[in-house]
């Protein structure tokens, strides 16, 4: 199984929190989900079911795998980002100046009419827990960074706050995780949080 975060929006090359905000991906971000599909399109197990947030950062990050693939995408809201609530377009610093001991204690209390970390874990487990994985297929998931930390969390066992703090498994744009699924339902890690597919675009930029 393959967990994927979604391509650079201008939210996120502008440093601006977007939940469930409907952004879509911008130029750079295009080009990171067409090399994300072609890494995805030499796997040496090609993927054979694809799900992704239905938010428009994630479906057009899953677009191109789409396409490099034949397969479709299935769309679920399970998979999206945490609800920000009304800090939706804020940057960190606008936010801490609102309220900065609700940002303190941010994610793990969510935010003014928002989700936290724990509403978002059983969301995307849930998602998870009825995919059925059967044995020797590649599941790829398109979502976002908290959805994804938090999933990385429940299924292998890593104290929330701990990893939050360390910025454990932390994606950038496009960056994917392999885990590994065993017959009795455990979880590994093989990849984890990696992006070598973006190498010639940043070297573009130098």
């Amino acid at each position: 199984m393959t967990l994927v975060r979604h391509g650079r929006t201008a939210h996120n090359a502008a440093g601006r929190f977007q939940g469930w905000v409907d952004i879509p991906l911008d130029e750079s971000g295009h080009a990171q989900a067409r090399l994300l599909a072609a890494r995805l399109a030499q796997h040496e197990r090609p993927p054979t079911r694809l799900y992704t947030s239905d938010l428009c950062r994630a479906r057009q990050t899953a677009a191109p795998i789409e396409e490099a693939l034949h397969i479709n995408a299935v769309v679920t809201p399970q998979l999206r980002e945490m609800n920000i609530g009304t800090w939706e377009g804020l940057t960190f610093t606008e936010i801490a100046a609102l309220d900065a001991a609700a940002f303190e204690a941010w994610p793990f209390q969510g935010g003014p009419d928002g989700e936290s970390m724990d509403d978002v874990a059983w969301r995307v487990r849930a998602f998870y827990d009825a995919l059925s994985l059967q044995a020797g297929e590649h599941v790829v998931i398109v979502s976002h960074g908290v959805t994804i930390t938090a999933l990385l969390c429940t299924l292998l066992g890593w104290n929330t706050r701990e990893a939050w703090a360390e910025r454990r498994g932390l994606h950038t744009n496009t960056a994917m995780t392999t885990l590994e699924v065993n017959v009795e339902g455990g979880v590994s890690c093989a990849l984890l949080a990696c992006d070598i597919h973006l190498e010639t675009l940043r070297s573009s930029h130098i």
